[in-house]
């Protein structure tokens, strides 16, 4: 399992364009351990620097920690446990009741406010409109 754990934070993290230096720093780990982990050979990664990974790369914790081979509390219970393909564990988070993420949250207030523009435009282009339509002999 520690291989996966590895291949998955290095996956991730080169689709989320980030590089060692950057990811170590945000998670506040060193690059070397980063690398370790990434490469399969550390044997007991901390569950602490499990979930710091898993903010700044946006994976779900029980995800890494499954994968690190650590129990989870109702694992056994737990229909939706994490486990399969990162697309799958994408789409496994966004279905359950989870809190959403930083990133998803930004993303979500990104669009909000691109659909407030939209409107604040229409708005002042029927605004306009009306005003045209009602001031007698202009034209």
């Amino acid at each position: 399992m520690r291989e996966e754990l590895g291949q998955q934070l290095h996956r991730v993290r080169s689709s989320s364009g980030l590089s060692l230096e950057a990811t170590s720093r945000a998670a506040k780990i060193s690059q070397g351990y980063l690398h370790k982990l990434e490469a399969g050979g550390v044997e007991n990664p901390s569950p602490r620097v499990l979930q710091r990974l898993s903010a700044v790369l946006d994976v779900p914790y029980g995800r890494l920690m499954a994968l690190a081979d650590y129990l989870m509390p109702n694992d056994e219970m737990d229909p939706q446990h994490e486990t399969g393909t990162p697309e799958e564990v994408q789409v496994t988070a966004k279905t359950t009741d989870a809190p959403p993420t930083n990133s998803e949250l930004a993303r979500l207030l990104e669009a909000v406010l691109g659909e407030l523009a939209k409107l604040r435009r229409s708005q002042e282009q029927l605004a306009q409109t009306l005003v045209e339509w009602t001031t007698p002999g202009e034209k």
